[in-house]
């Protein structure tokens, strides 16, 4: 439960505890109980509507809302044929349902409302997937602007009298073939006159 928010818990309390009330009211039958239940249970959906909400998952809210279409027409289509069958009159609709057995839409009402509880509720209580958020995070990434490169300039080479170093040489083998190059030079002789 440590991937859900606090309504996606609340969801899963509250389920639990009306899934335990559902068993006491039917062992009683008691009024209190039923009322209970039914609390406890519009506290469990709404808490698992606001957790699917927040995640997103736009599949489970289509479901919930097919879920809810198909219970609502199958309990009102219960009421009115079990109604027909007792009284015996004809419906305020016009077109009165078959009322061999109206047991066929109660069932349907159960299953279908049991259905999408169970759906809405999976849809809360489900971890992320891993590709989901493996995919979020390449999104994310690729939205980043790349950081600029840092630009680097080449030192200017420095010019020697007398003979060029090549370009590609360090500053201090430079400096060591210039002074190789004077120390190359004879020394004239004391007493003789340098030739012209």
């Amino acid at each position: 439960m440590s991937h859900m928010g606090s309504s996606g818990k609340v969801a899963v309390v509250a389920g639990i505890v009306a899934a335990g009330l559902l068993v006491l009211t039917g062992m009683t039958l008691a009024m209190p109980v039923f009322v209970a239940f039914a609390g406890v249970l519009a506290l469990a959906c709404l808490s698992a509507l606001a957790e699917v909400l927040v995640r997103g998952r736009r599949a489970v809210l289509l479901a919930t809302g097919a879920g809810t279409s198909l219970t609502l027409g199958c309990t009102l289509a219960f009421v009115g044929t079990w109604e027909l069958s007792f009284d015996g009159q004809s419906s305020f609709l016009g077109t009165p349902l078959p009322t061999d057995d109206p047991d066929h839409y109660f069932i349907g009402a159960a299953a279908s409302a049991a259905g999408t509880l169970l759906v809405l509720f999976a849809g809360a209580a489900w971890p992320a997937g891993k590709p989901l958020a493996a995919r979020r995070r390449r999104t994310a990434a690729k939205r980043r602007p790349a950081a600029p490169r840092p630009v680097t300039k080449a030192a200017p080479a420095r010019r020697t009298s007398g003979s060029r170093a090549p370009s590609g040489l360090p500053a201090a083998a430079k400096r060591s073939s210039s002074s190789a190059v004077t120390a190359r030079k004879p020394a004239a002789k004391p007493g003789m006159a340098p030739r012209r």
